[in-house]
């Protein structure tokens, strides 16, 4: 019985895994800090700029994008899982948009290909 579980646990190493959506550490800046005494919950955003730069990285190192220039995101995007927002990119001259999908609370993102 245990042979048998293990040559099916094996044989699922054999097939390549699909490769999900290239993510980044958490840029994460908060507004106020937080204390014992707060009764309102502290409202945490990205820092636009290391998004930025996360998004470049992502394009030129997991995407492999050559000529990739200035990167713009917003400032202010709150830290919550599911969120969404789009960054603007040059691309060799011109202007795409990248979407940024926030995985999870500690500020994980996922960065889509560009569109024009």
């Amino acid at each position: 019985m245990v042979l048998a579980c293990a040559a099916l646990l094996l044989s699922g190493c054999d097939s390549a895994p699909e490769r999900p959506a290239p993510t980044t550490p958490p840029p994460v800046t908060t507004s106020s800090p937080t204390t014992a005494a707060s009764l309102t919950p502290v409202r945490r955003v990205f820092d636009a700029a290391q998004v930025q730069d996360g998004v470049r990285r992502v394009l030129t190192e997991s995407y492999l994008i050559g000529g990739v220039g200035e990167v713009s995101c917003p400032a202010g995007e709150d830290v919550v899982a599911g969120h969404i927002f789009e960054c603007t990119v040059d691309i060799a001259g011109e202007k795409e948009k990248v979407t940024i999908t926030v995985r999870d609370a500690a500020g994980g993102y996922e960065v889509s290909q560009p569109e024009p």
